[in-house]
């Protein structure tokens, strides 16, 4: 039989004991000679019986109850009981037939390490070699960048110079010019007729005034003859004049060193009374002096 049956049979006996206990215990106190109640007791009907379902399944019942392994470690320990005998019979001493005593190493073993070393060095030598190549490098960067600086700035200064002195030539050419020159001659030499005066600047202007019979009539009477006006430059000048014509002049001509003041009208006198035909140009005397009126006014008003 199975768990189930007995489980159910013993529910059927437990119900049918509830259900008749109690007219049981009655009757057993009742007397036994009343017919009534056995009539009765006879005509109640009987409990059906309990049929279990299709699906049960039977149950052994036994007198004692079975040894079961609580753990499945039992069961592998007994399956492997002979493995791990041999395991521990391993961790045994066991008399060997050698001795135990120490061997030399093999050298090459030890040639290998001190390779190995000596490589490792090598990579460190060569990286710190780098390292310092790389330093090197910045810092020549560095001082390169500080060289390039320095010329920087020495060329800003030279640019700066520079734009001061463009300005200062922008200021004196550019603008409005009021340096200038009046070359103007007096005096007749005793003796030589002369025919014209050559005038060549610095700045390779050359100008060459004839002088006609009227012109040398006038300065023989003690007039002034301007031959030359024009803008010059505030500095500096060399003047060269030379004297043409006449028997036995000779043609060698004279320089003059002047320096006109900025914005200043310059007067040139050439005295042509002391000319001597040998010397020349350099026989004649001259002199200079500045106006200090007002140029526009100068500048605008006829020669003479």
């Amino acid at each position: 039989m199975s768990a189930m049956d007995r489980t159910l049979g013993i529910l059927a006996a437990t119900l049918a004991l509830a259900l008749a206990g109690p007219s049981a215990h009655a009757a057993g106190k009742a007397k036994p000679a009343a017919p009534a109640a056995k009539s009765a007791q006879a005509a109640a009907p009987a409990p059906a019986a309990f049929t279990p379902p299709s699906n049960a399944v039977e149950v052994r019942v036994e007198r004692i109850p079975p040894q079961r392994e609580k753990y499945a470690t039992l069961r592998f320990l007994k399956e492997n009981r002979a493995w791990i005998r041999a395991c521990y019979d391993r961790l045994k001493e066991k008399p060997v037939g050698h001795s135990g005593a120490a061997e030399s190493v093999d050298p090459r073993f030890l040639l290998y390490q001190r390779l190995l070393a000596e490589v490792r060095s090598s990579e460190d030598s060569l990286t710190a070699a780098e390292e310092e190549r790389k330093r090197e490098e910045l810092f020549a960067s560095i001082t390169d960048l500080g060289k390039l600086e320095a010329q920087l700035d020495v060329m800003d200064r030279l640019l700066t110079e520079q734009r001061v002195r463009l300005a200062e030539l922008e200021q004196d050419f550019a603008g409005r010019q009021q340096t200038s020159l009046a070359i103007v001659v007096s005096g007749c030499p005793a003796g030589l007729a002369l025919d014209s005066l050559a005038i060549v600047l610095e700045n390779n202007v050359r100008v060459s005034v004839p002088l006609s019979a009227d012109q040398r009539a006038e300065l023989a009477r003690g007039g002034v003859l301007q031959i030359f006006r024009g803008l010059v430059e505030p500095r500096e000048q060399l003047v060269q004049v030379a004297a043409q014509g006449g028997v036995g002049l000779s043609p060698a001509p004279g320089y003059l060193t002047i320096e006109p003041p900025r914005d200043r009208l310059t007067f040139l006198k050439l005295d042509l009374s002391r000319l001597q035909a040998q010397a020349g140009a350099p026989s004649m005397t001259a002199s200079t002096w500045t106006l200090d009126s007002d140029l526009h006014a100068n500048n605008d008003s006829p020669g003479p």
